[in-house]
């Protein structure tokens, strides 16, 4: 139990201090992407989970390509980078009723299409 202690502590020492330092968004968001298009009437959804650490949210990308890093600011606005075809996209982290962090953001697209994203932050404690 001595043991225990001072290893612990060295351990967290050694935990750089990037890795620990977070922000009110940090968490498991999960829900939808949406791609619609109004001219075809084409769309389709995918359900998807992003991680936020920081000042950095990362949302998979589509099949075969590297997940997406987008931007977060103090007031949770979100900067998304090209996605495919689709152009940068924004969004917005906001705290809903209950305490519960929504994310809500789009690409626009070409051909009046465009990419949509409902995710709603995991409590820790849900799997």
């Amino acid at each position: 139990m001595r043991l225990l202690l001072p290893a612990a502590m060295i351990l967290l020492a050694a935990w750089p201090a990037e890795a620990q330092r977070g922000g009110p968004h940090d968490g498991t968001y999960v829900g939808h992407r949406v791609q619609e298009c109004r001219r075809s009437g084409r769309s389709g959804a995918q359900l998807l989970t992003a991680e936020v650490h920081g000042a950095t949210m990362t949302i998979p990308g589509f099949p075969g390509d590297r997940p997406m890093e987008a931007s977060i600011d103090a007031g949770g606005a979100v900067r998304m980078p090209r996605l495919g075809t689709f152009g940068e996209g924004t969004g917005q982290i906001f705290e809903g009723p209950n305490n519960a962090r929504r994310f809500t953001g789009s690409h626009p697209g070409r051909n009046d299409c465009q990419l949509t994203y409902d995710l709603l932050r995991r409590s820790p404690g849900r799997r």
